[in-house]
């Protein structure tokens, strides 16, 4: 009998069936499990006044950040239960029966959910449980909501959700709308420069621990993993060391892509029958029976559900592989030292570390699996994004790290420079909460790679914790009217 390789036993397959017979769909009149989303988002409700169904009285202070990953819809909401104050996450159902249904009460990841909101108590109302057995109160959305949910749905407008909507303005941004900018602006400076200092002591630490290049290494991939296998390729790196990748790397470029594969269990035994021959896989799988063969696998799954395939673990560690090896000759920190230590202008300086990333060629730049369709045309292992991502959270860090370690004043000053002069990076999901969180409508802030960090900086310091805004010391200690220097001084 045949076996599912990384598959569970029990398909779920049967469910297109299922989903045919007509009293198992949704009726025409249901709403989307969004809108009742959007509902609580924007507490489009009455808050004065709501009681679980277990008699609760709450008071709803914030609704939480909207999770755009696996797990609870809402993170770090903010409710007071019987006017004592609780943060924890919240779950969006259409019907009570959706907990269990959804198989929730199994699932570890779902343990910090202080309240079960569900438009209806349909089917009847039962104990909502965590994995670890504990009872979650539930509250009935549809008995507050005085318009009705599809009165409501009409007006909602889903796709302004989570980030274009009034709701997602802070205190800051009342403050904002009335004095401008310019004082925000300098605190977000001074935040992202302390976020590169605490990036820059973390990799001094790494470094004491393990050695200059292996840090920065170790860093490297941790980057180039992206926020889906970050934690997978630094377990790669330290597996794999540096000395080692570069030996690869100088013996044979693509002997390092192999054993990158290998260790993550990314190079299979064979394609699946009747597949096209592949003489890349081909070629790697050669150089894993000739040159790796005592080399294991390490048990990493791979998790690609919500991961684009430009984004595939294979790509970006062919592209990792591919940089390591342009690197390997002088070595990683000495092509990076070579570059700081030039009379280049910022620009120059981000033209050379963006040469070093490798050139959208070979099978990979043309496929994102090995079996897949070819690309229309070649797309870079690490896209200009990632790059800007790499330079920023790894070079400038680094950089800063070794010239405190080595106690050099220019070169500091040098990346001091450097990281003043970084165009943004790709906004993740954090930077576009936070952007009409702190200046609402208002124009003016302008986004670079420095006022990006300071705006994640922000929200770990000060946002994720209170999402409410509620007492927050920021507000009383932040002069927005402008009077703080970009350099910290009053």
């Amino acid at each position: 009998m045949a076996t599912k390789c990384a598959q569970n036993a029990f398909s779920e397959a049967y469910v297109r069936f299922r989903d045919l017979q007509p009293c198992a769909r949704e009726t025409a009149d249901r709403v989307p499990e969004h809108v009742v989303q959007c509902v609580w988002y924007d507490q489009l409700f009455p808050n004065e006044s709501l009681r679980t169904a277990e008699g609760h009285r709450i008071d709803v202070l914030s609704p939480g950040w909207w999770n755009h990953q696996e797990g609870p819809d809402f993170r770090g909401a903010q409710i007071a239960f019987n006017g004592k104050l609780y943060s924890g996450d919240v779950e969006i159902h259409l019907n009570h029966s959706g907990w269990n249904a959804h198989g929730h009460h199994l699932d570890a990841r779902y343990d910090d959910v202080i309240l079960h909101v569900v438009l209806e108590p349909n089917p009847a109302p039962g104990l909502i449980l965590t994995s670890a057995g504990r009872h979650i109160p539930t509250l009935f959305l549809g008995e507050y909501l005085r318009e009705g949910i599809h009165a409501l749905a009409d007006v909602v407008i889903r796709d302004d959700y989570p980030h274009a909507t009034a709701s997602t303005h802070g205190s800051c941004a009342d403050q904002v709308a009335r004095h401008g900018v310019g004082g925000l602006s300098a605190f977000l400076h001074l935040a992202g420069e302390w976020r590169m200092l605490n990036k820059a002591r973390a990799l001094r630490q790494r470094m004491d621990q393990a050695g200059r290049e292996q840090a920065v290494y170790e860093a490297l991939l941790y980057a180039c993993g992206f926020s889906h296998f970050k934690h997978h390729f630094r377990t790669i790196a330290r597996h794999l060391p540096y000395d080692r990748a570069r030996q690869l790397s100088l013996q044979e470029p693509l002997l390092l892509e192999a054993a990158l594969f290998q260790i993550g269990g990314l190079l299979p035994k064979a394609l699946p029958p009747g597949t096209t021959a592949v003489p890349h896989f081909a070629r790697l799988r050669a150089l894993r029976r000739d040159r790796l063969a005592g080399l294991r696998s390490l048990p990493l799954t791979w998790h690609r559900i919500g991961v684009r395939p430009n984004n595939n673990p294979e790509r970006r560690l062919a592209g990792a592989a591919r940089l390591i090896a342009r690197t390997a000759r002088a070595g990683l920190l000495d092509s990076l030292d070579g570059i700081w230590r030039k009379d280049r202008s910022p620009l120059q300086c981000r033209r050379e570390f963006e040469a070093l990333f490798p050139n959208p060629l070979g099978f990979w730049a043309a496929h994102c699996t090995w079996t897949g369709k070819k690309l229309t045309r070649p797309a870079a292992l690490l896209g200009p994004g990632r790059v800007r991502s790499i330079i920023g959270n790894v070079f400038v860090p680094a950089g800063l790290a070794l010239a405190r370690a080595d106690r050099d004043r220019l070169k500091e000053e040098k990346v001091f420079d450097f990281f003043l002069s970084l165009p943004k990076e790709p906004d993740n999901q954090i930077v576009k909460v936070m952007l009409p969180r702190v200046v609402g409508a208002s124009p003016g802030l302008k986004l670079d790679f420095r006022t990006q960090q300071g705006l994640l900086q922000m929200h770990q310091d000060w946002c994720e914790p209170n999402p409410s805004c509620h007492n927050c010391a920021l507000l009383r200690h932040l002069d927005f009217r402008g009077l703080i220097s970009p350099r910290g001084h009053a």
